[in-house]
């Protein structure tokens, strides 16, 4: 029998982290199921799911909280909900403002749609005199949900947004 877990890291980036959270999780006979990890400013922010088995479970959660130089949080896996969903891949284009990011997942939250991934940047445009925001989007849109009218809510936050589907 197996347990399931996931982990979140959050450290300085330094030669090794990663592989030394993978080693330890291979040293219990453990797996990484899934996992996203992404490196911002010098900093790795890693979540991944871990399926061990049980034999192993407490020791090798005990051996990742005692690794120095992260914070790491264990949480256990629930069973997940299923419902039926369209996966979308969208990308924002807009000109940046205060609370932009609130609006929009405040907007998918009111339809139910689940965040997969939530990728933002904002570049200064010196000659333009304004910043720029883009988005990147991976959702689960419920099948009770018209996705073409959500883009349409999106776009309607403000003027110059643009919402393009992709792949």
């Amino acid at each position: 029998m197996s347990a399931l877990f996931l982990v979140s890291v959050i450290g300085e980036d330094k030669p090794g982290t990663l592989n030394n959270l993978a080693d330890l999780t291979h040293s219990y006979q453990g797996t990484w199921l899934s996992s996203r990890v992404v490196n911002l400013d010098g900093q790795l922010a890693c979540i991944f799911k871990v399926q061990v088995p049980q034999k192993n479970n407490q020791a090798l959660q005990q051996a990742l909280q005692d690794l120095p130089d992260v914070q790491l949080s264990i949480r256990e896996c629930k069973a997940a909900h299923l419902s039926r969903a369209d996966a979308v891949s969208l990308v924002i284009d807009a000109e940046d403002r205060p609370g932009l990011i609130n609006d929009i997942t405040r907007l998918l939250m009111g339809h139910g749609v689940s965040v997969n991934k939530l990728e933002c940047h904002r570049m200064s445009v010196p000659d333009a005199g304004e910043n720029v925001f883009t988005a990147e989007l991976d959702l689960m849109i419920p099948d009770s949900e018209n996705t073409l009218n959500i883009i349409a809510e999106i776009e309607g936050l403000q003027e110059q947004m643009v919402v393009n589907q992709t792949a």
